[in-house]
């Protein structure tokens, strides 16, 4: 115990007189060193407030201050703050890392630090940063008033999106260079007022198509119209077409006019021009870009809007492309307006450019809203019809004789008989019948006909036969007839082909006593007994 004390009795002695006292420069550094090598701390910082702060010899010492301070910082951080105010040589930029370290965390010391030796940009940052105060950050700038204060100032705001105080702050440090966030956060944040300020001042800076083209932009949010022409007609770098169509997409249909009209975009201009309800206006623009989307849009948007003397117009520019007939037609269909549709084929026949789409679209049209013209249409525009799909919609629609006509001219005969039997009460018709038969394919449709005559028109059973006297094979007519026991029924046309065929010796055997019996009162009993049967039929079914 004695030898301890009799050690700090002598390093008392030694901070409180002997080194205070001393002139010597080589004492004072041998000294330090060896408080330091002992790692006495506090010791060592008693001696240096002695040597620097009552010492004027060695006062101005950078290095003694240097250790002072940072000997506090480590052993007795509450004489820090006292140190930094009162010393003015010490490297205060280094002190200051030290002091905002992991272990020390002395943030406010680091900040006076910077503060004192006019390291701003620092200063704001240890604001900003690690006492996390954008208020005191703001109240130093604005004492300040350095371009780099504001830069740092004006990255915090945009981080917190604070988009007006950030774009205020770069303006205030006419700094632009980092536009690019600057304009993300100004849409997102929709702050478009603020934007155009910023974007005003950085194209005076730096020649950006980006630049001018958010600065055209943010004029037509803004709806600033003589603005945004006022620009776009001066020196810029805009990419008039982007733009155009970001506002065309945000519905900003008067700007994107007047930024597709700087460019002659005819197609565009109409589009706007539709939204904008001007048709006639955008009939013309149609006409001079001239393509069928434009026209199939200008068209449908007169269509919905009940403009049809203007739809008609530019109807005329689609359905001479026949790949867009059809979706023309479900347009007037959906606005239930078919009698628009069928007035603007039946013009489009007269064309020089009309093709078989157009007849066979109106054909179309005729069958579904007007049935009664068909018939005319077919027979006048044949060779200018896809009788194919024509003949599916008579059938959809029932229009039998139009399928009849339609089968006949396209020589397809089989259908036609087979249409005229199976919808006879609209479709049949006795001259017309015989004489498609004759033409038929399927020799098997000469014994069907035979039957369906016997069913519906027995009357006319014996012309029939005269007319397929060449055709029919005679044994199986007979025996076709036979099997139905109205055999009688035939017996005039039988009488008028055994002059022409020799009758098998059978059939004479079987049939000569009935033709020698078969009266006229016979034929109009044979007449009643058939027709009692086909109804007796119709009645069972």
């Amino acid at each position: 115990m004695c030898i301890r004390d009799r050690y700090q009795r002598r390093v008392h002695g030694v901070v409180s007189h002997a080194l205070p006292d001393s002139k010597s420069a080589d004492e004072v550094a041998v000294t330090v060193q060896a408080f330091m090598t002992a790692n006495l701390p506090t010791e060592l910082m008693s001696l240096l407030e002695k040597i620097v702060l009552h010492n004027s010899e060695f006062s101005s010492v950078k290095r003694l201050q240097n250790l002072l301070i940072i000997t506090a910082i480590k052993a007795d951080k509450t004489r820090v703050m006292d140190y930094i105010n009162r010393l003015d040589n010490y490297d205060g930029p280094e002190i200051a890392k030290i002091a905002l370290g992991e272990q020390y965390q002395l943030y406010e010391e680091a900040f006076t630090i910077y503060k004192k030796t006019n390291n701003h940009v620092e200063a704001v940052e240890v604001l900003l940063d690690n006492l996390d105060s954008i208020e005191r950050a703001a109240e130093y700038a604005e004492k300040i008033n350095m371009p780099e204060v504001w830069s740092k100032l004006a990255k915090a705001y945009l981080d917190k999106d604070l988009v007006t105080e950030s774009i205020d702050s770069y303006i205030k440090a006419n700094d632009p260079n980092n536009y690019l966030s600057v304009i993300h956060s100004a849409k997102q944040e929709d702050k478009y007022e603020a934007l155009i300020k910023f974007l005003l001042m950085a194209r005076k800076k730096f020649k950006d198509s980006v630049i001018d083209s958010e600065l055209a932009y943010a004029y037509a949010r803004l709806n600033k119209l003589g603005e945004l022409e006022n620009f776009i007609s001066n020196s810029n770098s805009v990419d008039i077409q982007r733009v155009g169509d970001l506002c065309y997409n945000d519905k900003l249909y008067e700007a994107a006019k007047s930024l597709y009209t700087h460019i002659k975009n005819n197609a565009r201009i109409a589009s706007c021009l539709v939204h904008l309800k001007q048709f006639q206006a955008a009939v013309e623009s149609a006409k001079k870009a001239n393509t069928p989307k434009t026209w199939k849009e200008v068209c449908m948007a007169c269509v919905a809007n009940q403009e049809y003397k203007l739809a008609a117009v530019a109807g005329q520019y689609i359905i001479v492309h026949p790949d867009h007939i059809e979706e023309l037609i479900h347009h007037y269909e959906k606005y239930n307006v078919p009698e628009e549709m069928i007035a603007l084929l039946e013009s489009g026949m007269h064309m020089d450019r009309a093709h078989i789409g157009i007849f066979t679209e109106l054909g179309v049209m005729y069958a579904k809203y007007k049935p009664e013209k068909l018939m005319e249409h077919i027979r006048n525009y044949f060779q200018k019809l896809n009788v194919s799909k024509l003949l599916r919609v008579c059938e959809r629609y029932l229009l039998w004789n139009e399928a009849v006509y339609l089968y006949t001219n396209y020589n397809e005969h089989d259908n036609a008989i087979n249409i005229m039997i199976e919808h006879s009460p609209t479709a049949w018709n006795h001259d017309q019948f015989v004489n498609i038969i004759q033409k038929v394919s399927n020799l098997d449709l000469y014994y069907k006909s035979m039957l369906f005559y016997l069913e519906e028109q027995p009357q006319l059973i014996n012309e029939l036969l005269k007319a397929l006297s060449n055709k029919v094979d005679l044994s199986k007519t007979v025996s076709v007839m036979k099997k139905t026991g109205f055999l009688s029924l035939i017996v005039p046309w039988l009488k008028s082909v055994q002059t022409c065929v020799s009758i098998p010796q059978e059939f004479e055997r079987s049939m000569g006593l009935s033709i020698r019996r078969v009266g006229i009162s016979k034929k109009v009993r044979v007449l009643h007994q058939v027709q009692l049967s086909r109804n007796k039929c119709k009645v069972q079914l």
